[in-house]
């Protein structure tokens, strides 16, 4: 009676623990339908994780509305998890350079977990990581942030065709970045601090007192 007892609880928690896998397989609990894909689109994709299009579509719009503020064009491109383009924009005036390198910022925020600021600024530390991280097909530009939910990875965003700091001190690529995905999806975490501007300041401090 006593092992009886024990096969059927154990055939219970296995029951449990099943009815339990199926229904938080999709991560729904976790990845809020309205910013991933789901439905039958997901189904068909096996993938109910990725930024859906219609999510992508407005970060770049707010993107783009943010850079005519400043009086600026833009490239935003928008990746998937697997690295797939699920949208990509360009405003009149941006070219063939502009639009690669945003993939590659893009790529570099999706394959690492992290803002390519990290890059940006291990590169001035290091110049040899331009070099190095060109060998795994990554940037060290800024500009490239990934895109969490809930803890959960869910695509990249990729800014670019913002003039550089040196040239446009009020803004930046990454801010543009960070920006459309606050109005988009939320809050985000901080800007990594910029060691090339604060060198820079550096720099001019010094000029100053000579």
């Amino acid at each position: 009676m006593k092992m009886k007892t024990m096969l059927i609880c154990g055939a219970a928690a296995l029951m449990f623990s099943d009815v339990n896998a199926a229904t938080t397989y999709d991560g729904s609990g976790q990845v809020p339908e309205q910013f991933r894909l789901s439905g039958k689109a997901a189904a068909r994709q096996h993938d109910f994780l990725s930024i859906n299009a219609d999510t992508a579509e407005k970060l770049a719009k707010a993107c783009e509305a943010i850079a005519r503020k400043n009086n600026s064009q833009v490239v935003v491109v928008i990746l998937d998890p697997q690295g797939l383009p699920v949208h990509m924009h360009r405003m009149d005036g941006e070219g063939w350079i502009q639009i690669k390198a945003t993939e590659q910022k893009a790529l570099t925020a999706l394959r690492t977990r992290a803002p390519s600021r990290v890059l940006n600024n291990r590169n001035i530390e290091d110049p040899f990581t331009n070099t190095n991280m060109r060998g795994y097909d990554l940037t060290t530009q800024e500009g490239g942030l990934p895109i969490i939910v809930n803890g959960q990875l869910i695509g990249a965003i990729g800014v670019g065709g913002i003039p550089p700091a040196e040239r446009n001190a009020t803004y930046g690529e990454e801010m543009c970045a960070r920006d459309a995905l606050e109005q988009v999806i939320g809050p985000q975490p901080p800007l990594l601090p910029d060691l090339a501007a604060q060198r820079r300041a550096q720099q001019q401090q010094k000029q100053t007192r000579n």
